[in-house]
């Protein structure tokens, strides 16, 4: 288990990531891990009951990381306080308080291609929020279907995956 963090519950949903440590804007979280897999894979999971739609991270165009438990854990926030860099770095966005839930935005993640996605029988997966942050859109969703400000925001400062950046320049 990483001494910058421990689990428990979280009014945002089930269990979260809490830190137990004062984190630095910039400094590095943690490195989420799982198994690598195709969009074919985590399509056959998902249909078989395996895997929750929610549960992998798109780490590449049609790769997903099929998260572990603990990286898994981390919830989404509208106002996040941490986002991923690279392909699974998770990077503290702002200075984050011992006892504060460790947040990103899933919808900095989320570049399906709807008629891959179609083609494959798979619905996108989109969720409702209750992160309660102050501007929080109620949905988790596409990176395209955020308000433009900020896309902007995101895309500016970097606060995305690589594979990401590439598609939202």
């Amino acid at each position: 288990m990483n001494d910058l963090f421990e689990i428990k519950e979280s009014k945002i949903a089930g269990n979260g990531v809490f830190s137990l440590k004062k984190i630095e804007r910039g400094q590095t979280i943690c490195f989420l891990t799982g198994e690598l897999c195709t969009l074919d894979e985590v399509i056959r999971r998902c249909n078989e009951g395996i895997e929750e739609p929610s549960d992998p991270l798109e780490v590449e165009d049609e790769e997903y990381l099929d998260l572990d438990e603990v990286s898994r854990t981390f919830n989404h926030s509208c106002n996040p306080n941490s986002y991923i860099r690279g392909k699974n770095e998770l990077v503290a966005l702002k200075d984050i308080k011992i006892g504060e839930e460790i947040t990103y935005d899933y919808s900095t993640t989320m570049n399906d291609n709807e008629k891959k996605i179609k083609d494959a029988g798979r619905e996108l997966w989109t969720s409702e929020c209750h992160c309660g942050s102050k501007n929080c859109r109620g949905i988790i969703d596409q990176f395209k279907t955020l308000p433009k400000n900020t896309q902007i925001f995101y895309i500016s400062n970097k606060f995305m995956p690589d594979f990401m950046l590439k598609h939202f320049k």
